[in-house]
């Protein structure tokens, strides 16, 4: 394997595997405060909660940023929160998150990202054990002789020699396992990096302007549709 396969199978893992104890813990922090905000906010009170649940569910949504940068290999970029409106009060800016919808979609992903997550990180763990056991199989697997009533798989593939057999088998099919890890890696971790592209770096709506990345940008005649299109460049590209 080359170097660069090897990186992109450690940025893969690490997404992965850090995916799931991110995803559980962000899942019942959101939950809880939606649940709180949403059960009191007949009282008015319980906007409060509610929308410091939404500022946490911000932070929690730039990790998930963080994490699609590391894994991409580049800088990802997200549109701005929606601000209180100039001269508004401290309680209009308090209750300011509730009103922007970008934060509600960060507060979303949580939610939605908690299954795709338990699914990744059970399939990634799986074949990284599958590999590893089958490869390293002549450390471990004298201890499964000690015990008891442990019959090994080459008694059925190959009663004249079961010891050799077995080796033979739990190697090959470690091999195996090791081939396909790549491949496996990257649809687990593209999977999940998906819903939150779409979702984390998606245009809060059609009339805010769609930040660009630092670039030159050839001049254009401003009556012309080349200047638009210049200015609506993409946020990111994950290629």
């Amino acid at each position: 394997m080359s170097s660069s396969l090897f990186t992109r199978m450690g940025r893969d893992t690490r997404y992965v595997l850090l995916g799931f104890p991110l995803a559980l813990l962000s899942f019942v922090l959101v939950l809880t405060g939606l649940a709180v905000g949403a059960g009191t906010s007949v009282l008015f009170v319980g906007l409060v909660p509610l929308s410091a649940t939404l500022v946490a569910a911000r932070g929690v949504a730039h990790v998930d940023r963080i994490r699609l940068s590391d894994l991409y290999g580049h800088p990802v970029m997200r549109l701005p929160y929606r601000g209180a409106p100039q001269g508004a009060g401290p309680l209009r800016r308090l209750l300011n998150p509730l009103t922007c919808s970008r934060t509600w979609l960060d507060a979303l992903h949580p939610l939605l990202r908690l299954p795709v997550s338990l699914v990744t990180f059970t399939v990634a763990v799986t074949w990284w054990a599958l590999a590893l056991g089958g490869l390293l199989y002549p450390l471990w697997g004298w201890s499964l002789y000690f015990v008891p009533g442990y019959t090994d798989v080459g008694s059925f593939v190959l009663p004249e020699y079961p010891v050799l057999a077995t080796l033979a088998v739990h190697m090959v099919g470690g091999a195996l396992f090791a081939l396909t890890l790549p491949a496996v890696l990257r649809v687990l971790a593209q999977a999940e990096s998906t819903l939150a592209r779409a979702l984390l770096l998606a245009p809060e709506d059609t009339g805010v302007r769609v930040l660009s990345a630092p670039g030159r940008e050839e001049p254009s005649d401003p009556e012309s549709g080349s200047g638009q299109r210049l200015r609506r460049r993409r946020i990111v590209s994950t290629r």
